[in-house]
């Protein structure tokens, strides 16, 4: 029988253990998610195996490490009780991010070490894919008249898909909805300055790393780069000048940015960094509006891994 692309959902948990999955899925959130790329289920290095032999064509094709790469997009919204932290909590710590819980908020900051894990169910139908060890890398996309969401690149350690889709022991997310990026929801300053901001998004860059060795069988987290984009509509240079705050060849520049997205106490998202840097400008078109493109990079103090706070409230 046909399956259908539509029916379609994932599980996850953080592991106690790396790579030990589980006994069953009574501590597993089924996600509201957006979209499930299909990934590759069956990813890894190839290597032929060659022969000599008195005639041309193609060889065997051996996988020598087998593992699992999926992307999961899920709404930018908070969980709707201030202080709990959204159901996608745990993907954002499987990619990095300390997780810090106050009354009234919930706050996520990279780590360069002790990084957590994840095992993911990925249904498809009435069957299954176990990736357990999984561990990624993220993006955030704010587009003003569009939906925001984060996207999960997650990197996994392989098992075979198999028959059978039970996860009635797992427990559906909790969820706010998502509010569109507009100005009655969201609020954004760039070196205090409330730009007519276009766009926002940010790359949380991890390099992640499938690593399969005699006797180990892990994916690491080795470094980040955090980087990101605006785009604003240019103000006057005699009242901003994004120009200036560019320029690179003579001193850089850090300044504050932040962006606020909600109101209701619940599903109130903000994004801040104390050390960005305007990296590149460019002017665009936008609706007949001079616009500037302006490419971002969050820097932490050395060693404090400061280099942006994501926090729910």
């Amino acid at each position: 029988m046909a399956k259908k692309w539509r029916k379609r959902y994932v599980v996850a948990q953080i592991e106690d253990v790396y790579g030990v999955a589980p006994a069953d899925m009574s501590g597993a959130i089924i996600l509201e998610v957006v979209m499930l790329d299909g990934g590759n289920p069956y990813a890894g290095n190839t290597v032929d195996r060659e022969r000599m032999r008195d005639g041309h064509g193609s060889f065997e094709q051996v996988n020598t490490g087998p593992y699992v790469e999926r992307q999961i997009r899920v709404p930018l919204a908070g969980q709707g009780t201030a202080g709990t932290a959204p159901a996608y909590g745990m993907l954002l710590r499987a990619c990095g991010l300390s997780e810090t819980t106050a009354p009234t908020s919930v706050t996520y900051q990279p780590v360069s070490d002790g990084h957590e894990s994840a095992t993911l169910w990925w249904v498809e139908d009435g069957q299954t894919q176990r990736a357990t060890g999984s561990r990624g890398t993220l993006t955030i996309s704010k587009d003003s008249g569009a939906l925001p969401y984060i996207q999960f690149n997650l990197t996994g350690l392989y098992e075979k898909t198999a028959a059978g889709a039970d996860a009635s022991l797992a427990t559906q997310a909790v969820q706010a909805k998502e509010l569109p990026i507009n100005k009655q929801n969201t609020v954004a300053t760039i070196d205090s300055h409330a730009a007519c901001m276009s766009s926002f998004s940010m790359d949380l860059g991890n390099q992640v790393e499938y690593r399969n060795l005699i006797n180990c069988e892990s994916v690491r987290i080795t470094d980040r780069a955090v980087t990101g984009s605006t785009n604003i509509e240019a103000p006057d240079i005699a009242t901003v000048d994004y120009f200036a705050k560019v320029e690179s060849h003579n001193g850089v520049t850090l300044v504050p940015i932040s962006l606020t997205h909600g109101a209701t106490p619940g599903n109130i998202v903000k994004i801040a960094s104390q050390r960005c840097q305007l990296a590149s400008i460019s002017p665009t078109d936008n609706q007949g509006i001079m616009h500037y493109d302006l490419s971002l990079r969050f820097v932490p103090t050395d060693g404090q891994d400061d280099d942006f706070t994501l926090t729910f409230e």
